[in-house]
């Protein structure tokens, strides 16, 4: 995820496919029903606890595979995010190591709190009908599907204020 505040808003109102989704950790993780991998209940753990522990394999994984994840930063808002730069990734090559990784380690565990794909979507239509009332070609996202879901934006095209003023509107926050 961005570290910007306005990246923060569009990644809100624009998940990627792959990166962004694995981040939020928007899927299920083996032992996600409140049982470990022997079989037993999960003691004293959270969410927090359970996905760094997860996001230290994961990131080993990948970095045995020739792909170096920035450290995550704290985001000011209760949490963090990750910044990868577009021009200096392969995504090919990184999209290869993510499926060969989850094959390994397995799905991030899941964000109770977290809203649903369904919710992110309704979020999306109300940003994008925003967007367009304020003058942008702005498309409605795709709805999710088992890869996620995914829109595309450069964050140069549109206004600081027009970008708040929808983030708000669909609940997003304005990340200040």
């Amino acid at each position: 995820m961005p570290t910007a505040p306005t990246a923060l808003r569009l990644l809100g109102a624009a998940s990627l496919v792959g990166f962004a989704a694995l981040l939020s950790a928007c899927s299920a993780a083996p032992g996600a029903d409140g049982a470990n991998e022997n079989g037993g209940a999960l003691q004293n753990s959270t969410y927090e606890q359970q996905y760094d522990d997860w996001r230290l394999k994961y990131d080993a994984c990948m970095k045995q595979a020739g792909i170096e994840l920035p450290k995550p930063v704290d985001t000011g808002e209760g949490g963090q995010a990750v910044t990868l730069d577009a021009g200096e990734i392969d995504f090919d090559a990184f999209q290869a190591a993510d499926e060969d990784c989850r094959d390994e380690v397995g799905d991030p565990p899941v964000d109770p709190d977290a809203p649903t794909m369904e919710e992110m979507y309704e979020q999306q239509l109300v940003f994008a009908k925003c967007m367009r009332e304020a003058g942008y070609d702005y498309p409605d996202p795709e709805p999710p599907s088992e890869n996620g879901m995914s829109a595309a934006m450069a964050m140069a095209d549109y206004d600081e204020a027009d970008l708040d003023r929808c983030s708000e509107a669909a609940g997003f926050g304005t990340g200040e």
